[in-house]
């Protein structure tokens, strides 16, 4: 109960509120269509003054003060009304059913000065914002790194500029690579003991040192794979390494001498699931 007349009477004030609103707007209204122009001024003074008109209703007395300010030929008052019609909505244009032609020129003027000394707050702050650089590469150097990871993961990461994760994918897939290489061939010099081997004594032998390198080999196998697959991956889409294009002609002669050489190598292994 006590809610629901706490609610009448905020329901009472508000309408109470805008009815004095109303009331002083319509006075000076009023005024204005006798041409009464000294109380028009006196009036709309006391009631923008109070700022408790709604955004339209002041642009209204704004612009019946303007129509007196030029019927008494103070053209600065007139610009400095339509200024302050202005700040309220900057994109304001009069109906020139109600306002006459020099009044129009007066105000295009005023809004030309108005929208070049307030650009509106988003262009400034497109204008003054420092915009950090994009980084991106170019497709020869992005399309070269990718060749020379795929040879061997690191290689990627060093040709764009990322040293320090180039440094350690590098080391990291060499020494993998290496493992692997070695336990490759290992593991084919055992397995070939192992078949050739015709001492019944020492087959059994022959066959437990082949059978641990072969699962030493698909482990070592397995680590390149995922580091080599990591490394495509991170120079793909993680990457954000700086390529100073000068450098395009010696890392590509760097390229075309490196690869040859890799291409070269060829090693030959089977994996048996």
């Amino acid at each position: 109960m006590m809610k629901r007349k706490l609610l009448i009477i905020i329901l009472l004030i508000g309408t109470s509120y805008t009815f004095a609103q109303e009331v002083s707007y319509q006075k000076v209204k009023q005024l204005y269509e006798k041409f009464d122009n000294e109380n028009v001024i006196k009036v709309s003074d006391q009631l923008l003054r109070q700022g408790e008109l709604s955004d339209s209703l002041t642009i209204d007395v704004h612009l019946m003060r303007a129509n007196v300010f030029y019927q008494n030929g103070d053209e600065l008052s007139i610009k400095k009304s339509f200024e302050n019609i202005l700040i309220i909505k900057k994109n304001y244009t009069p109906d020139p059913s109600n306002i006459s032609p020099k009044l129009i020129a007066i105000f295009n003027e005023v809004k030309t000065e108005y929208l070049r000394d307030h650009p509106d707050e988003k262009q400034q702050q497109d204008s003054t914002q420092i915009r950090q650089e994009i980084k991106s590469l170019n497709p020869y150097v992005m399309k070269s790194a990718m060749a020379q990871n795929i040879l061997l993961p690191g290689l990627g990461q060093f040709y764009i500029g990322n040293n320090t994760k180039g440094l350690l994918t590098t080391s990291v897939s060499t020494l993998s690579l290496g493992a692997m290489i070695y336990s490759v061939l290992n593991t084919n010099i055992k397995e070939d003991a192992y078949l050739k081997e015709t001492d019944k004594l020492l087959i059994q032998q022959k066959y437990d040192d082949y059978n641990k390198s072969y699962k030493f080999r698909n482990v070592l196998i397995i680590t390149y794979a995922v580091v080599w697959l990591y490394s495509q991956i991170d120079l793909l889409f993680f990457s954000n390494g700086e390529k100073n294009p000068k450098d395009n002609l010696s890392n590509a002669n760097y390229f075309n001498i490196t690869l040859p050489q890799l291409s070269a190598l060829q090693i030959n292994f089977r994996v048996t699931l």
